[in-house]
């Protein structure tokens, strides 16, 4: 009776819409998925036409960037509107702190489900460790309070029937009793399945169980999370998307000699050198044909879910997007996989469609965190006082505006700072780099120690400490 009331009063004072305009929401995040990998982001060998499709009809946003290179403190930034630091989630085995930092505060799909939209999860949205917990078919470090209901993709991963290749020096153990340990999250490790369907796989089984959502609440409205796994290791896909990427034919990113030499020991992210792909071009180039069909296995799946929206005339009332939790290194300065604060490994896509606003380009500076007060904004609800985040609502209405100053990732107690221009990236150890990213937009020229440019670095590095002020100031209280 309490909740009824408490919900009379929202809807009297204008916190929220009526149930006829209350917008459904459909948000999609892949794994480890770079923004470099996407057709609509300028990447002229991979094909994703149905995430494609979404940037045709909605806005892209060209310099978004994540809160942290890594899969759990990014998501709990993403679902919590907060730093990482700020709601207390600074690693992958963190990640368990979510729910005890968060307390009663709601997190962003908690926030729809209190105010009367049917909430679900389908697969990875907060951390899920890949292989194990898909292998397991379990939560992970979920937060309960977010979802009417959840579900999870149970699936073979590295155990799936095909053709099997290992293409870096990972050691694995191949034990099929234990899920965890093995090895696999780190390996460059490839499974063309011998399933054209690819049934099995945690991506098509998390599509499907969407589809099935969408058609059972097509009547009310609702927020839908749908995780997908690929293109995060290992890489599996069925055999045929592999046939699409011929390996002899794919394209290095440009390399700079002696690239390195202004790179602090400390931004040295994993490398052909560590993981065994040092001077190996033919494995390097099967990693890009192994990734891009993985990718594009992934966009197919989300093609499917797309379909099952317009097939029941839902996307006229329905906001639609597409992001990821992290960038990711294809080879860029011999870089491979995430972590680094580098461009490639800290840039996502973010790609948004809203009924009745015009398709754009946005270059304005977006963050994860941003998420959370958009998606309230645009749901007519009230944006709790613990988010960290700005909406970006009215880009929707004109791409050109401006939100940030500057957006923020961290790493450890690595930090970057973003402008418009620079790019600052500060270590725990003292070193530094500094970016042009007007005219180095692939940062081959440190600037940091350059004469000419000790007074931007000193001005990026007040900035800095007054972000990283700021948000200490937001961080929740331990409950």
């Amino acid at each position: 009776m309490r909740f009824f009331s408490a919900l009379v009063l929202l809807f009297m004072t204008g916190l929220v819409s009526s149930a006829a305009e209350r917008p459904n929401i459909l948000f999609i995040i892949s794994d480890d998925l770079s923004a470099e990998a996407l057709s609509c982001y300028g990447n002229k060998q991979c094909q994703t036409p149905h995430i494609d499709s979404i940037a045709k009809q909605g806005m892209k946003f060209t310099r978004a960037y994540c809160q942290f290179p890594v899969c759990g403190p990014s998501r709990a930034a993403l679902m919590s509107g907060m730093y990482p630091q700020a709601v207390g989630v600074t690693g992958n085995g963190s990640s368990e702190n979510f729910t005890k930092r968060m307390g009663d505060r709601p997190s962003m799909s908690q926030l729809f489900k209190e105010n009367g939209w049917y909430s679900a999860r389908v697969s990875k949205i907060y951390h899920m460790r890949v292989p194990g917990d898909i292998t397991k078919g379990v939560d992970g470090p979920d937060h309960a309070g977010s979802w009417s209901e959840r579900f999870n993709a149970h699936a073979p991963e590295w155990m799936s029937k095909g053709e099997h290749i290992h293409l870096t020096n990972e050691k694995l153990r191949f034990e099929k009793e234990t899920h965890y340990g093995l090895g696999f999250g780190g390996a460059f490790y490839v499974v063309k399945g011998t399933d054209p369907e690819g049934a099995a796989q945690a991506d098509v089984i998390a599509s499907r169980k969407a589809v099935e959502l969408l058609e059972a609440h097509k009547e009310e409205p609702f927020f839908l999370a749908v995780g997908l796994v690929r293109p995060h290791v290992p890489l599996v896909a069925p055999h045929q998307y592999f046939n699409s990427y011929p390996s002899e034919e794919m394209s290095l990113p440009p390399k700079r000699e002696n690239d390195w030499e202004d790179i602090p020991k400390a931004g040295i992210s994993k490398s052909s050198k560590s993981s065994g792909l040092e001077g190996r071009i033919a494995q390097q180039k099967q990693v890009l044909s192994a990734y891009y069909a993985s990718v594009s296995f992934m966009d197919d799946q989300v093609g499917r879910i797309l379909n099952a929206l317009d097939r029941l005339d839902l996307r006229k009332k329905t906001i639609v997007i597409f992001t990821s939790d992290h960038g990711y290194h294809l080879g860029e300065h011999d870089f491979w996989q995430k972590l680094s604060l580098h461009e490639e490994s800290t840039r996502i896509p973010i790609i948004m469609s809203v009924p009745e606003k015009s398709a754009g380009i946005s270059q304005s500076l977006v963050q994860q965190i941003d998420f959370y007060p958009t998606l309230a904004e645009l749901g007519g609800l009230q944006i709790p006082e613990h988010v960290q985040g700005k909406s970006f609502a009215k880009l929707l209405d004109d791409p050109s505006q401006s939100i940030h100053e500057e957006v923020y990732c961290l790493r450890g107690k690595d930090h970057l700072l973003r402008t418009d221009r620079w790019a600052y990236l500060q270590y725990k150890n003292g070193t530094s780099e500094l970016y042009d990213m007007h005219n180095d937009p692939q940062q081959f020229t440190n600037l940091a120690n350059t004469p000419e440019h000790q007074s931007q670095f000193a001005e990026m590095e007040r900035r800095l400490t007054l972000k990283l002020q700021t948000i200490k100031a937001g961080t929740l209280p331990a409950n």
